[in-house]
């Protein structure tokens, strides 16, 4: 243990908040798992999948947004001796978060329609969740940046194993969803009185309603961007649900998963160099940061994408039922998306302080995203939507890398490690084609 702590202490936080990630990507997995071999029926299971895909679908922008903005303006907020930053953010957080409770409940009918018809009877104790655990996104946020690593690395363990206890022991003891959600509830309610605790502990206090409106002023811009560029996954989502009812969305749900473990890490890393690299002049020093960290996940994640390409086929049966393993091409497919993830231009425009253009992109990427899924899933099906996911990604990484080369003269090069990416991507790709070819042609 004390191996254990020593190590990731050493690492710093931005192994810390991988971790931290990979065990929130592993609450999901084995939440999944556990439903799937309950007792309960897929229409079940895709009725939690569905309440807790619309607490994201309503809440990942704003959330991310602040927490965003928080990263990026808090170092410069400490060296000016502003100590109240943090409880800033919180009240921010708190405002928008009662909010959204207003709106989810004077439009209610309206994101009732968003749910299957069984799952409209939890959506009052789907308000008491979104609204109580909200805020508690804050607390890793709050240990990354007071240099937390082994406290963020714990408190990452603790969510994985009550949250895991609160959906899943109710369940396999014979009980209700209601119990599970009820639950989850009493979890979030305690998150946030840690996260006041934390708030006393970090920051100062002190109500000032000027610079809660600078922080939203702040966040505003990240917001818009991330629910243009973030609600692709939603989009795919609720095509799906509209189009193919709720037994499909399960499906859909356990194969629309990328690899959710490159999305946490790569999302750690660009967010932990956010706040290192904002206000520098992107010397040759940062450009080889990055560049290493990002060979670093490539050598780590592509050959575990291949892997299981080959394996999807046989891991989706053992993992979750039989019934599951036409999610396996859709998990193909969605895999393909670590190319784009490997590359961070995204990183550089955020520390640049360039928010209008990441909010001008992201329009164009939910064009295509748009567009793109709903004409190949006329033509396709269900994977004609990963499909159409699959290119907006790329449309906006092509930008991103575009506009630095173009208006911030930072070539490509300078932050991909371009030969590694383009190998290992052409591996990626010719794996995927030959799997996708024996398939349908056994």
């Amino acid at each position: 243990m004390k191996k254990l702590k020593a190590f990731i202490e050493n690492a710093g936080t931005v192994r810390a908040l991988q971790t931290f990630q990979v065990l929130r990507f592993l609450t999901v997995l084995f939440t999944g798992m556990l439903l799937s071999k309950s007792s309960l029926s897929i229409r079940d299971i895709g009725c939690y999948e569905s309440l807790i895909f619309l607490s994201g679908a309503v809440s990942f922008f704003w959330v991310s947004g602040l927490m965003n903005s928080l990263l990026s303006s808090f170092g410069a907020a400490r060296e000016k001796g502003k100590t109240s930053l943090l409880f800033h953010a919180a009240c921010s957080l708190y405002t928008v978060n009662f909010l959204l409770l207003l709106v989810l409940l004077l439009f209610g009918d309206f994101f009732k329609g968003l749910l299957p018809t069984e799952a409209v009877e939890y959506y009052p104790l789907l308000l008491m969740y979104i609204f109580l655990n909200n805020p508690s996104y804050l607390i890793e946020h709050i240990f990354l940046l007071q240099d937390k690593a082994m406290h963020l690395v714990r408190y990452g363990v603790i969510n994985l194993l009550v949250s895991l206890v609160a959906v899943i022991l109710p369940v396999y003891l014979g009980f209700s969803l209601y119990i599970s959600f009820y639950a989850l509830i009493a979890f979030a309610f305690l998150k946030n009185i840690f996260l006041l605790y934390l708030l006393r502990s970090y920051s100062g206090s002190g109500i000032d309603l000027k610079a809660i409106a600078e922080q939203l002023l702040l966040a505003a811009p990240l917001i818009f961007s991330l629910l243009i560029s973030g609600s692709a996954e939603y989009i795919d989502g609720f095509l799906v649900s509209t189009h193919f009812g709720s037994d499909a969305f399960a499906v859909f749900r356990y194969g629309a998963k990328e690899l959710p473990i490159a999305v946490l890490l790569s999302g750690a890393l660009s967010n932990a160099l956010v706040p290192k690299l904002a206000g520098t002049a992107f010397e040759a020093e940062h450009m080889q940061h990055l560049r290493k960290e990002s060979l670093r996940l490539m050598h780590l994640l592509f050959p575990l994408t291949i892997v299981l390409i080959l394996g999807s086929t046989y891991i989706y049966p053992i993992l979750f039922r039989e019934e599951f393993i036409s999610s396996a091409p859709i998990f193909n497919t969605y895999l393909l998306l670590l190319i784009s993830r490997m590359v961070f231009p995204q990183t550089l425009v955020m520390a640049g302080g360039k928010t209008g253009v990441i909010f001008k992109i992201a329009l164009v990427e939910i064009l295509v995203n748009v567009v793109s899924s709903y004409f190949l899933m006329l033509q396709f099906g269900i994977i004609g939507v990963a499909l159409g996911t699959l290119i907006a990604f790329f449309t906006e990484k092509l930008c991103l890398a575009a506009y630095l080369y173009f208006r911030m003269n930072i070539p490509a090069y300078e932050y991909i490690p371009i030969r590694p990416w383009l190998l290992y991507s052409a591996a990626l790709l010719s794996v995927y084609f030959v799997n996708y070819f024996l398939l349908h042609h056994q």
